[in-house]
């Protein structure tokens, strides 16, 4: 399948990294926002190869377990790397339930750019 160069969205992206703000990608049904959101893991990859990217697809099976926010939360604790730029991807947040409990807990520690 052929992506769709979407600069207009990657440059909002970029601007808003390293900011306390939490990003969150919008829109309707298939209109490529997880597309979006690895083309824009791979921009933070690129422009900084020792970032640690902590990317979840609730989507995929192997991230179900995570669909309950305290194991979310934990595992996202687990993987944060001292001395690194962390970075926190969550494709399809809304399917953890009470996610919004883990987002807070993990924006007031300030380790992560979310």
């Amino acid at each position: 399948m052929k992506l769709i160069d979407r600069p207009f969205y990657i440059n909002k992206l970029k601007g808003a990294i390293n900011t306390p703000d939490i990003k969150v990608i919008t829109g309707v049904r298939r209109s490529g926002k997880s597309k979006l959101l690895e083309a824009f893991a791979g921009y933070i990859k690129g422009m900084d190869d020792s970032a640690n990217i902590v990317y979840i697809d609730l989507t995929k099976i192997k991230f179900e377990y995570l669909k309950e926010y305290h194991a979310l939360n934990d595992y996202i604790e687990d993987q944060y790397k001292e001395d690194r730029n962390n970075y926190v991807m969550i494709d399809e947040v809304q399917l953890c339930e009470n996610f919004e409990l883990t987002i807070n807990s993990l924006h007031s520690d300030q380790k992560y750019d979310i």
